[in-house]
């Protein structure tokens, strides 16, 4: 028995190290990629055609065509033209896009033919970054949500705990964004394993990784502990779409966080008393401290770095 243990404890070593690996050499990304003004033909071959979606981006009954253009530096250009083919706008350079299947074409508003594009782009073994795009002022722009209390711009949205929500949880038409991450509980128990820690070290120095990812990864694989330090799932943000020119979300505080969170955090604890495996809710304000700031680590470490406020100045 103990030899069957070890070799199924060799093998999980093993496909937690690939995985990570994976992710980590797949999205290991400059931190400040600028976008190239896109082209439609390249000489250097610097672009690799990728795919056209279909858009109703102006809510008028008839689609444009989204095509994108996946760039050799591992970010996306895009290019929309309407029915004749004409091009008529691109996005806008101000936000650097990577590429992903993980896209859907989606209304924010029941009340309006308007289409967005939801753009997924995974970063890590379970954390996305979520973009919502439409054009604006003749450019392909992200949908912000404004927080009034910080005076600050926000995206891409965030997840490390199941699938971002959009749904219209109020029941007024509009839909909700419900930002979703790890309870991470200080006194959870922590992987004791030093197999683990010289099996993340030897695959990683293998991809030429540097010894701060290393212990950062390192650190997160003990924290998590195979799941069993993840914790509850906490709902950290929620942002509700408001359509106006340009639309935007709103996030939610107070009260108003509240009256959509509280409901579902009830409902979810209350199932999670009564049925095994089934986890429960948290309000992000009821994290320690210590919990948020760790949270932060991983999402700056899975996303590099990447910046996702910006102050609202009178400029």
């Amino acid at each position: 028995m103990s030899f069957i243990k070890s070799k199924k404890f060799i093998l999980l070593s093993i496909l937690i190290v690939i995985f990570l690996v994976f992710f980590l050499t797949i999205s290991l990304r400059p931190k400040n990629i600028v976008s190239q003004k896109p082209e439609e033909t390249s000489k250097t071959g610097d672009k690799k055609q990728s795919e056209s979606i279909a858009i109703d981006f102006n809510g008028d009954g008839v689609n444009e065509m989204l095509k994108v253009i996946e760039n050799d530096n591992n970010s996306v250009d895009m290019i929309a033209y309407d029915v004749k083919g004409t091009k008529i706008t691109e996005l806008t350079k101000s936000i650097t896009l990577y590429p992903t299947f993980l896209y859907k074409v989606i209304k924010l508003n029941e009340n309006s033919q308007k289409q967005y594009l939801q753009w997924d782009m995974a970063t890590g073994p379970h954390h996305v970054e979520t973009v919502f795009l439409t054009i604006v002022d003749g450019k392909i722009y992200p949908i912000y949500s404004v927080d009034f209390e910080k005076n600050t711009l926000y995206t891409p949205f965030y997840n490390s705990r199941g699938g971002i929500v959009v749904d219209d949880l109020n029941k007024d038409g509009l839909k909700e964004i419900i930002e979703n991450v790890d309870e991470y509980p200080i006194n959870a128990p922590r992987l004791q394993d030093p197999n683990i820690e010289k099996a993340i070290r030897e695959g990683f120095s293998k991809v030429g990784l540097s010894e701060d990812i290393i212990k950062s990864d390192i650190e997160i694989v003990t924290r998590e502990n195979y799941g069993k330090g993840r914790g509850r799932k906490v709902i950290m943000a929620i942002h509700s779409f408001v359509d106006e020119d340009p639309a935007f979300f709103l996030k939610l505080t107070g009260i108003e966080y509240e009256k959509l969170a509280g409901p579902l955090i009830n409902a979810a604890n209350k199932l999670s008393q009564n049925s095994t495996g089934v986890d429960g809710l948290m309000r992000y304000s009821d994290l320690e401290q210590e919990s948020k700031d760790f949270n932060a680590f991983v999402r700056d470490f899975w996303t590099h770095g990447r910046p996702f406020e910006i102050t609202i100045t009178e400029d």
